[in-house]
């Protein structure tokens, strides 16, 4: 019989889909150092809280590279050393490196879209090794009992529900131009957003002047079809999820959606932009993928634009 490990895993979002739903290892989550809390080129690393002391078998951390003497495996969703805009310096290649390494056991890319941009991160035979050690196992989570929020009878208006703290990036924006014209030309819809409404530099993607924003915020309080929520428990997103036709997520920029696929498990389809992994299982059976322009990887081709009209 194989023996049962201790395994160190880490807190946050990712984690809920990502982990495993039944093990017979024993797993101990724990928090972990943003190191991009102190500088970005380090945001690729990371080490775990020590306390209390306690040896591991194994650590399955998630895009950031755990440090110390302990094997490990790593999931990640997009790009793995997480180095942006530090390709070309000697962090990436330590993290290369480290990755390399025997102690790094598995390379678990959570999509077909993060395949391809670790192979794009890593070519010719130098990393052959690295390659060897990737696969590919998408996030999953438990899917709940169907209950009878949605009332299939209510044909009084079509109701939209939008969530994304990064506003323009998930496509708040959108969100709020359909509402916008549904209420000019008078068709019954509701758009529900739920987001703390962050612009500009927070984003890589958004306009970095955020008074480009100016006319979404003031639509996002003038607008009658529209109910804006800065904030509300996850327990309340879903039970708004449950209620909707459709969860909107006209994203520029996602790697996986995990919102997506929350939505799905409760019976809601999702209006997606056709990027990242979302054609990997949105389709027009399952919803609604609209066309983006994108490059062979699935990034949107226009991410990091500077238009006139956006530079600060």
């Amino acid at each position: 019989m194989d023996k049962q490990l201790t395994i160190l895993a880490p807190t946050r979002y990712p984690w809920r889909f990502n982990s495993p739903r039944q093990s017979r290892h024993t797993i101990e989550i724990r928090n972990f150092i943003p190191f991009n809390k102190v500088s970005q080129a380090a945001e690729g690393f990371t080490v775990f809280n020590p306390l209390p002391p306690r040896r591991f078998d194994l650590v399955h951390a998630f895009n950031r590279i755990p440090l110390g003497p302990t094997p490990f495996i790593i999931g990640f969703e997009s790009h793995l050393p997480r180095a942006f805009g530090f390709e070309d310096t000697a962090i990436f290649g330590a993290g290369t490196r480290r990755l390399a390494e025997d102690k790094c056991r598995r390379i678990v890319a959570i999509s077909d879209y993060a395949r391809r941009q670790f192979l794009d991160q890593h070519e010719g035979p130098e990393h052959d090794g690295l390659r060897h050690k990737l696969q590919v196992r998408y996030p999953n989570l438990v899917v709940p009992p169907q209950s009878q929020a949605f009332d299939p009878g209510d044909r009084s208006r079509i109701k939209l529900l939008f969530v994304g703290n990064h506003f323009a990036r998930k496509g708040g924006c959108v969100a709020l131009r359909i509402a916008e014209l549904a209420q000019q030309q008078g068709i019954p819809l509701d758009v529900e957003i739920v987001s703390s409404f962050e612009v500009g530099p927070v984003s890589w993607v958004d306009p970095v002047r955020t008074s480009f924003f100016d006319r979404d915020r003031a639509l996002l309080s003038s607008l009658q079809n529209v109910t804006h929520h800065p904030a509300l428990p996850n327990a309340q997103v879903l039970s708004l999820v449950a209620k909707a036709h459709f969860v909107l997520l006209p994203t520029f920029s996602d790697t996986f959606g995990y919102s997506a696929i929350e939505a799905m498990a409760h019976g809601t389809p999702v209006i997606a932009t056709a990027q990242g992994a979302l054609p990997e299982f949105i389709n027009n059976r399952n919803g609604i993928l609209l066309p983006l322009e994108t490059d062979t990887i699935g990034e949107c081709k226009h991410i990091g634009r500077i238009d006139p009209e956006s530079a600060p």
